[in-house]
Parts: C-alpha cells; structure tokens; sequence
C-alpha cells in the first residue's frame, strides 16, 4: 500500500544526505516533511555554488526543491548545501 504524498513544487524542503553512490553520482535523502520517504538525487541537480558531489557525506544538511515523477517516485532538484556549523570551544 502506497502512502499518498504531497509535494509542493515551489517550496524548498529541507532534509539531511541519507546515503551516497560516488561510483553512480545519485544518493538519497531524509525529509521530515515528506515522510517515509528516500528522495532520490543525482549529482547534476546541485547548485553551482555549493559543495561538490564528492565533497558530501552522510547526515550533510541540504535545501531542495521536490518534483515527483511518474513510476520512480520523489526527485530532489535545485539542491543547495548548507555550510557546516562550527562550534565555539
């Protein structure tokens, strides 16, 4: 049984790197907003002004747009990866 998803094409979602395919350029991510959910992404969908598909890891905070397609499911688009937080010791 399918869960029924809805996905807002003009707003920007917010989730974490879930897993990573640097041999296939493609991983998945985690949203809280679209639950139940591994979101498919491929490396040409990261803006150019952000980190490098091989500079990712796991748990890396990222901001998208979602598209769903046909007989594949939810893609991540226009992906932009937020900075690393620096702590203060």
């Amino acid at each position: 049984m399918d869960k029924q998803v809805n996905i807002d094409l003009n707003k920007r979602y917010v989730g974490k790197i879930f897993q990573l395919n640097t041999d296939g350029g493609f991983g998945f991510i985690t949203c809280h907003d679209i639950p139940f959910t591994r979101i498919y992404f491929h490396w040409s969908q990261l803006i150019q002004n952000t980190a490098h598909f091989l500079e990712l890891k796991k748990g890396d905070e990222v901001e998208f747009n979602a598209i769903e397609v046909p007989d594949k499911g939810i893609r991540a688009i226009k992906i932009d990866v937020f900075e690393p937080k620096v702590e203060n010791k």
